[in-house]
């Protein structure tokens, strides 16, 4: 977590703006219920992104001082100046406001910023008051005791604006698989009943509430779809794995088997391979070998037929399959003459279009392997 950089505190200076059509901005219509819950950031800022260079930060607080009162979203949430941001008072109201963005559902907090949250400190809609901050590690730990360490991400940081130091508070976007953001310690207004330790906040337009039951069943759902999101990228992982090593077998032993055929196209010049020929030659370490690589292309591509239905991986594997096993390449041993020369074209054409289906197979395998998920 980024240390908090001190600033120098304010006089207080307050600036209101006028309030009516006479500020140069229409007047605004009233807001029915419906409209309240389903509205999210309405601030003259580009949403589409996460604000974090300074002047983006910067513009951020402009935004909220020229905001109407009612324009406080799911994402952003201001707060007037603090006498004492280590008193449990402010302590507790920041540490508040950071549970309730980090308990966000995921699909509601990405339409804004990324997902990312902003806790607003010492400016609210035409009234700016700055805010004095102390040593880092004195807020860092006084918000510290209501949030927890770790879990969740937030990050405090000073900026100047129009003469006057503001704290902004970035709370990290949630995610599925995140744990509920729990109050780590009771609080105790001066007046009210006593907030529990383990108390759970949800922000929604424009406050920040304790959860209701439908917002705990979200925020259980969302801890769950996390356990299933990595279920099924184990899944898929192991399903690629397992693929990976499929082709790579059997490119491999094709290949070594068109290999060694090359070998035997080209031994053959001058030479018709007769029965005795074979019978000694079968049992050479390399004939063993092409035996057993014919073997492999065989196994591995039973293996991808189980494992995948996809043609751009089955189709060319077939098809080499289909020439091995054609024997059209192996003509030339027993062929002589004029016979024998248009044989061996015919072997190295065979050999080469072996070889080009195993090298769309591979071709195919890693778009498959490498595609986005």
């Amino acid at each position: 977590m980024a240390s908090t950089s001190s600033s120098a505190g304010l006089d207080g200076g307050l600036r209101r703006r006028a309030d009516g059509p006479a500020n140069g901005r229409s007047a605004r219509l009233p807001i029915s219920q419906n409209d309240w819950q389903h509205r999210d950031v309405v601030l003259s800022i580009d949403s589409s992104r996460a604000l974090r260079t300074p002047d983006q930060v910067r513009s951020l607080i402009q935004a909220v001082f020229e905001a109407e009162p009612e324009d406080e979203s799911r994402s952003i949430e201001w707060k007037s100046a603090y006498s004492d941001l280590t008193s449990t008072e402010a302590s507790f109201a920041i540490s508040r406001a950071i549970l309730g963005l980090a308990n966000r559902p995921v699909t509601v907090a990405a339409a804004s910023f990324e997902g990312v949250g902003y806790v607003v400190v010492g400016v609210e809609p035409g009234s700016l008051e700055g805010q004095r901050v102390p040593d880092s590690a004195e807020l860092l730990n006084a918000i510290h005791r209501y949030t927890g360490h770790g879990w969740p991400y937030w990050d405090a940081r000073t900026l100047t604006f129009n003469d006057a130091t503001v704290l902004v508070v970035t709370v990290e976007a949630p995610r599925d698989g995140d744990r509920i953001a729990l109050l780590q310690k009771s609080y105790q207004a001066a007046k009210g009943p006593m907030v529990p330790e383990g108390t759970i906040f949800v922000r929604r337009p424009g406050a920040t509430e304790r959860a209701s039951r439908a917002e705990l069943e979200m925020l259980q759902d969302r801890l769950l779809s996390g356990s299933e999101a990595e279920g099924a990228a184990l899944r898929e992982a192991t399903r690629k794995s397992e693929l990976r090593e499929i082709v790579t077998d059997l490119v491999q032993a094709g290949n070594r088997w068109a290999d060694t055929m090359q070998i035997l196209v080209m031994s053959s010049t001058g030479h018709e391979w007769k029965q005795r020929d074979w019978i000694e030659w079968v049992d050479t370490d390399s004939g063993r070998e092409m035996t057993q690589n014919a073997q492999s292309v065989d196994r591995n591509i039973r293996k991808l037929r189980l494992h995948t239905g996809e043609d751009s991986l089955v189709l060319p594997a077939l098809e080499a399959q289909r020439r091995i096993r054609g024997g059209k390449a192996f003509a030339v041993l027993h062929s002589k003459g004029r016979d024998s020369q248009d044989d061996r074209v015919s072997a190295y054409q065979e050999i080469n279009a072996i070889k080009s289906d195993l090298v769309k197979l591979e071709l195919a395998a890693i778009r498959l392997l490498t595609a986005a998920k």
